[in-house]
């Protein structure tokens, strides 16, 4: 059985494992996603533990008052929530490969393309949900200044930094749902944003942290359409139990 099945109600806590940070995720969730990439590309030793968000356990609200995920948790007991504070507490933290630049103004701009691009999500799901084009066309007009800013390998320079890890899990999604968007990311348009994602797919913590694309799409379309979709897409999952055989004859009925 895969230890990445979700937990869901009824469920057991599982024991925290000493010296390793527990993050609560769920595979197909783009937060959950932002934070497992900072965990990779920091080397921070980490377990993972994927809560079924329609269906938490019961103990989950112990830990998270509104249920929600991502979600860290250390075995001194602090929690830590929401994926951009999560990245934040977690670069302060583990200083090694700072991902949030130190200098106010430059710290500034990392912070505001990453709050600017929550506009792209919503568009991403109107375009999806409602088969709507004039959607990704919205997302193409807000990507037209992220085209201009991208100046080197990644958006912080030559090293990948915070803004590259927080807008990434939609890339990943643009890449992968091109089927059910009816569309794609023009190269020509968006030339530096094509060389951008080409550089991040050859990062170690990116290849570490992908969704399966196929899982993807399956996922994408069950969570369009049905109120309780499939978590656990590609998953070993514990087989029923089965009432053993016998070999005695079956007894005449006395009714």
């Amino acid at each position: 059985m895969s230890k990445e099945l979700v937990y869901s109600v009824g469920s057991t806590f599982p024991p925290l494992t000493p010296g390793l940070v527990r993050l609560y995720s769920m595979r197909f969730c783009p937060y959950s996603h932002r934070v497992r990439l900072v965990l990779a590309e920091k080397n921070i030793p980490h377990e993972i533990v994927n809560i079924n968000p329609k269906k938490r356990p019961e103990w989950y609200s112990d830990i998270h008052p509104a249920g929600l995920i991502p979600c860290i948790q250390f075995e001194d007991g602090k929690i830590v929530y929401e994926s951009v504070i999560t990245t934040e507490y977690l670069d302060a933290v583990y200083p090694d490969k700072k991902l949030i630049s130190t200098e106010p103004y430059e710290r500034a701009k990392q912070q505001m393309l990453v709050d600017s691009f929550q506009r792209v999500v919503a568009l991403l799901f109107k375009a999806l949900k409602f088969k709507d084009p004039e959607a990704f066309n919205e997302i193409c007009k807000i990507l037209d200044h992220y085209e201009k800013v991208v100046s080197d390998s990644f958006f912080g320079g030559s090293n990948v930094g915070f803004t590259d890890l927080m807008i990434w899990p939609w890339f990943e999604r643009f890449r992968s749902l091109k089927s059910l968007l009816n569309n794609e990311l023009d190269k020509d348009r968006f030339p530096k944003l094509t060389a951008w994602i080409k550089n991040m797919t050859l990062l170690d913590c990116v290849k570490k942290t992908s969704v399966r694309q196929d899982h993807l799409i399956v996922f994408t379309k069950q969570s369009l359409t049905s109120p309780e979709p499939d978590y656990d897409i590609g998953l070993e999952k514990p087989k029923e139990e089965e009432t053993p055989a016998t070999n005695e004859e079956p007894k005449p009925s006395t009714e």
